[in-house]
């Protein structure tokens, strides 16, 4: 039984350890590569009401060679509501450092956030990223809830091969 407890216990720790990095805060937030620039590096910030649609602390900043620093900081704007009735709102406009930068957010029917985009200067470098936003940190509750039943599965699982053992040997 305590082996199976420190197996339960690593996958536990291995879970919250990839689950910290991919959970979003209360105002979502998000960081990664930019590809198609090296040493590419974007990150964003933006919070929804769902009620309003107002997308506000809408942030975004990005580095690379080539493209440089800069950052754009629309603050608020307004978000559309879909044919499926998911939020998302697309800004475009220039960064600190003159780049032309697209930032697009859309809110898809499991909770979770896409931000893609893209960076170019006017010497056509750029970069562009898409990635996942896990909507404030609900997935680590639902991996959590996840891993305790597949303890509760193992521990069970362990119980019934016990008594099959002990029914075997009479």
């Amino acid at each position: 039984m305590r082996r199976y407890l420190n197996l339960v216990a690593v996958c536990a720790a291995f879970l919250l350890a990839v689950s910290i990095s991919a959970s979003a805060g209360s105002i979502d937030s998000f960081s990664g590569t930019l590809s198609g620039v090296s040493n590419g590096t974007v990150s964003g910030t933006f919070a929804l009401n769902t009620t309003t649609g107002q997308f506000s602390n809408v942030y975004l900043s990005f580095s690379g060679a080539g493209l440089g620093s800069g950052n754009v900081d629309p603050g608020s704007v307004m978000g559309h509501k879909g044919l499926n009735g998911q939020w998302s709102f697309l800004w475009w406009g220039t960064s600190s450092n003159g780049d032309f930068v697209l930032y697009d957010v859309k809110l898809l029917a499991n909770g979770t956030f896409v931000a893609s985009g893209g960076v170019t200067d006017w010497r056509g470098d750029n970069g562009s990223f898409n990635m996942m936003v896990p909507e404030g940190g609900t997935p680590l509750a639902y991996l959590m809830f996840s891993m305790l039943a597949m303890a509760a599965g193992i521990v069970i699982s362990r119980k019934q091969r016990c008594g099959l053992r002990t029914d075997e040997s009479n």
